[in-house]
């Protein structure tokens, strides 16, 4: 039972409208609320209880370069050799060629080494 509602049932009483509508538990457990408030922890809007605060800390701190060094971006892995040229990937994988290329080197040597600039 919530004290608003304690408080209403004790204004019953008091006016002698109670009998009617409230049991004498509901009675005398309105009273002993009311003697002694102690109101539940209920949720205010926002989904915070009304005695809580919302609170913001930012810390600062130091770290070892070695520790902040495995913070840093990750390493380009070697992706292997295409064309000629050497190819890095940040997430690992391999070049592999075309393979529209690969049948055109098959039938003209020429027009593919044009493309390629091999």
């Amino acid at each position: 039972m919530t004290l608003t509602k304690a408080r209403e049932i004790v204004k019953a009483v008091n006016d002698g409208t109670a009998s009617d509508t409230y049991t004498d538990q509901e009675i005398k457990s309105a009273k002993a609320k009311v003697e002694s408030p102690t109101e539940d922890k209920k949720m205010a809007k926002g989904g915070m209880a009304k005695d809580k605060v919302t609170v913001v800390s930012i810390g600062i701190g130091t770290m070892s370069k070695k520790d902040a060094k495995k913070l840093g971006k990750p390493k380009m892995a070697d992706g292997g050799m295409a064309y000629g040229k050497k190819h890095m990937y940040a997430a690992g994988g391999s070049v592999t060629m075309n393979p529209g290329l690969k049948a055109l080197k098959k039938a003209s040597p020429e027009a593919f080494n044009k493309i390629t600039g091999k």
